[in-house]
Parts: C-alpha cells; structure tokens; sequence
C-alpha cells in the first residue's frame, strides 16, 4: 500500500503561506528552520505540509495548471471556507459549478500557489 504522507511547496513568502493554510484549513506549524524560510505544518488527520522558501517564484510561479486541491464534504463546507479566504483580506470568486457535478472555487494563496476547495455537488 502506498500512502502520501506529506507534501512540500515552494514559496517565496513561508510566513504568509503558513499563516493562509493555518487560518483557512486549520493546519498547525510544528517546527520552522532556517530563520522562518522552512515551515513543517500538520493537519487533524496528521498529513505533514512542508513549506521552503524559493525567493524566484515571485517572477516565475508554479507552471500551468499546477494547483493544490481540498476535497470537502459538502457545499456547505465549501463557502465555509470560501468565507475564511474573503475574511483574511483574498480576493476570490464565489464558488460555482466547475466540471462535471464539482462546486468549488480558486484561490491564489499568498507565495505563489494556487488553491483548489471543491467537493462533489
């Protein structure tokens, strides 16, 4: 069996990018190194996120359709947390049918990576 169990993102701002996964999906930093330019972030379920710091993503970002997804249960959970994005100062669009039978929405999460909240409609 193969289980992921964690992930690392490039940023080129550690602080912001902890703080937006902090307040929008409760993840909890448990270690920083390298004078804050490497965070280590858990979630309730105990999935590790890493964050490095990579200063030429401010010119380049994440190529294409690179993006990070959060599947949620259900609608509700989805403008629950489309509200925690707009109350920490993101501009986003209101969620919406995307493909198929999906309902979510986009976020550019501060550092350069773009964030995916969906669930099944």
């Amino acid at each position: 069996m193969n289980t992921l169990n964690h992930l690392n993102l490039s940023t080129s701002d550690v602080a912001a990018l902890a703080n937006f996964f902090h307040r929008v999906f409760d993840f909890r930093k448990v270690d920083e190194r390298g004078a804050g330019n490497f965070a280590i972030m858990t979630s309730e379920n105990g999935f590790v996120l890493t964050l490095m710091s990579n200063k030429t993503l401010r010119e380049q970002g994440y190529p294409g359709a690179f993006h990070v997804g959060f599947l949620q249960p259900d609608r509700t959970a989805v403008q629950d947390l489309h509200a925690r994005t707009q109350a920490i100062g993101l501009s986003v669009a209101s969620p919406e049918l995307m493909r198929g039978n999906t309902f979510g929405f986009y976020v550019q999460a501060p550092g350069g990576v773009l964030v995916e909240v969906s669930s099944s409609a």
